[in-house]
């Protein structure tokens, strides 16, 4: 009875780690013809984005991916796919820094960000450095170089949290971020100098009633000279 428990105890074990391989490996690597359309669909997502956040995430699983297809291309084999893979895993790391930084500019919170390309970055170095080992001689600079970019990312987003939780960078507005100096109205802008009315502009000189308009010259009463009654008609 004990026995069987105990081959129970392998299967299961084997059957979970055969899944987690799987779960590890890609669906779609890059000898399969639905590649490009895969790496495609992550571009329009990349593209259909406006938050940098989102963005950086998005930056921060696509290298993850392409280092699994490393992995996996190493495990089939087929070396030859290293290096376009690698470069690609450095430009998502790039691209996540990048898109940090904009954030950090807009005033946004980063700290979460950073911290995930902290741990992503570690995790990948020894990910690299594993796979350094195994790989052919052809494929060793492409794999010590994104090593490098790795840890270079890394150091990036200490050095960055570091100077957060010493106060030395604010967590949400970065320093000097906001309004530039100088920027609302322009020195001068509102109406500017002599505009409302031009000069001389709204009754013309003289403007309202002519000269000489109203009563008449020399009309007392306001009645005409001669006018009324039989004025000077002789009897």
């Amino acid at each position: 009875m004990s026995l069987m428990k105990s081959l129970l105890a392998v299967i299961i074990c084997l059957s979970l780690a055969s899944f987690a391989f799987a779960q590890d490996e890609p669906e779609t690597l890059p000898d399969d013809p639905l590649y490009q359309a895969k790496r495609q669909m992550e571009t329009a997502q990349l593209n259909a984005g406006f938050d940098p956040l989102e963005k950086a995430t998005l930056h921060t699983k696509y290298a993850k991916e392409r280092l699994a297809e490393v992995k996996a291309m190493v495990s089939k084999g087929k070396p030859e796919f290293v290096g376009g893979l690698v470069k690609d895993y450095e430009k998502a790391i790039g691209g996540a820094m990048d898109e940090i930084n904009r954030a950090q500019a807009e005033g946004r919170d980063v700290s979460q960000a950073l911290d995930a390309v902290e741990r992503s970055t570690k995790k990948h170095t020894e990910v690299l450095t594993d796979l350094l080992g195994k790989v052919p001689e052809q494929a060793k600079p492409a794999i010590t170089h994104a090593i490098e970019t790795s840890k270079q990312g890394r150091n990036r987003a200490l050095d960055v949290l570091n100077k957060i939780q010493r106060g030395e960078l604010p967590i949400g507005k970065p320093e000097g971020v906001g309004k530039p100096e100088g920027v609302g109205k322009p020195e001068g802008v509102g109406k500017p100098e002599g505009v409302g009315r031009p000069e001389g502009v709204g009754k013309p000189e003289g403007a309202g009633k002519p000269e000489g308009t109203g009563k008449p010259t020399g009309i007392p009463g306001g009645k005409p000279s001669g006018a009324g009654g039989r004025g000077g008609r002789g009897r």
